[in-house]
């Protein structure tokens, strides 16, 4: 099979972790791959290693997918590369953890731009490509925290819920396109998200229940090539997710919100 048999996929956050990780899923599957992220050097050393798996069909995009003109700088990539477009990975995104008072506003709407109107945006501007191949894929990010609202991750879990949604109605709009959504919901992975969410208080238990990243792009990607509208990566996440989904909301919302909020530093007395 030639390397480019598949079409060209695009993958955003493809700098680390999980995005680092389908790319290589999908390179291996025969795909040529656009990795976009913020930093080049990161982009780099994926795109080596990404090009050894797909006979060198591996391009870098080093962009903020928030700026003004971020849609035209992906087209434009897609159109200097020649390869039909017959994937899209949204994957970019981030979480936040605290109280919802307690964070700034601006914080707050960046994340959500970045895990909702991003996505959409893409998708959106990308979808007559996908359109007019044969057979595409888009493959949507969500969180295991879509199934269930969980205290100090309220603008986070409401964002990813959005993605689920979303994904699941695309989906349904986009039968007997020749494209299909499928939505991975994964659980806590071990890519350095506690970090980057200001949640490291709950890095003990992250590597306890999480896995690596890889595990959970082969499970998505193959969700994926066989047009499945959602999975959950992991036995016992999957468990989980269905308990959320047939238990009574409340307590299962307050029993996982308190691990959460026992872990939360102290906040400072304020002064009346």
């Amino acid at each position: 099979m030639s390397v480019s048999d598949k079409g060209l996929a695009v993958v955003t956050g493809a700098s680390q972790g999980l995005g680092a990780a389908i790319a290589h899923e999908l390179a291996r599957e025969g795909f040529a791959v656009l990795l976009v992220a913020r930093t080049a050097q990161a982009l780099e050393g994926v795109r080596a290693s990404v090009g050894e798996l797909n006979g060198a069909r591996a391009h870098v995009l080093a962009l903020d997918l928030m700026v003004p003109d971020a849609v035209d700088q992906v087209r434009t990539t897609i159109q200097a590369i020649g390869v039909p477009l017959t994937c899209l990975v949204n994957n970019a995104g981030y979480g936040l953890y605290g109280l919802f008072d307690q964070r700034p506003m601006e914080e707050q709407l960046r994340m959500m731009r970045l895990n909702m109107d991003v996505p959409v945006i893409l998708t959106h501007a990308l979808l007559p490509q996908l359109k007019a191949a044969k057979r595409a894929y888009i493959l949507n990010i969500s969180s295991m925290t879509a199934y269930g609202s969980i205290a100090t991750l309220a603008t986070y879990g409401g964002s990813k819920a959005f993605v689920l949604r979303w994904s699941r109605a695309l989906g349904v709009e986009l039968k007997g396109t020749g494209v299909t959504v499928t939505c991975a919901c994964p659980g806590s992975i071990i890519t350095g998200f506690t970090e980057r969410a200001g949640m490291l208080v709950m890095d003990d238990l992250a590597k306890k229940f999480g896995t690596g990243p890889l595990p959970v792009a082969r499970t998505a990607v193959h969700a994926l090539l066989k047009g499945r509208a959602e999975v959950v990566p992991g036995l016992l996440n999957r468990i989980t997710a269905l308990l959320q989904q047939v238990l009574p909301a409340g307590p299962v919302e307050r029993t996982a919100s308190g691990i959460y909020l026992k872990r939360l530093p102290a906040q400072p007395m304020k002064k009346h």
